[in-house]
């Protein structure tokens, strides 16, 4: 393994890039999946919306996997092209939602 270059994928990244496309995540908190649309985090959770009118919060250091469509998030450059505002989540300026310091 070479060590000249590294990606680090947390889940606070794909958090983030859900959130930018604004396509509905599962996070898997305590063996349970949560399933909504993230409507705010900041860097210790992130507020879910399952559109029923039903919010939750939950701890970024409590989520074990996050699972959301690709295909949401990748799009189709021609479509994405048409869409105003609509850019790639790599080239998304905005850094990951990042855990803070938790104390126990």
């Amino acid at each position: 393994m070479s060590s000249k270059s590294s990606t680090l994928f947390t889940v606070g990244t794909l958090l983030r890039h859900a959130q930018d496309a604004g396509t509905p995540v599962r996070v898997l908190v305590s063996g349970v999946w949560l399933d909504g649309v993230i409507v705010g985090a900041d860097g210790l959770g992130v507020i879910l919306d399952d559109g029923n009118g039903q919010q939750v919060l939950v701890r970024l250091d409590s989520i074990v996997a996050v699972s959301f469509s690709r295909s949401a998030i990748d799009g189709d450059e021609e479509e994405a092209a048409d869409e105003p505002g609509a850019r790639a989540h790599w080239a998304s300026p905005r850094k990951p939602i990042e855990a803070g310091p938790v104390s126990r």
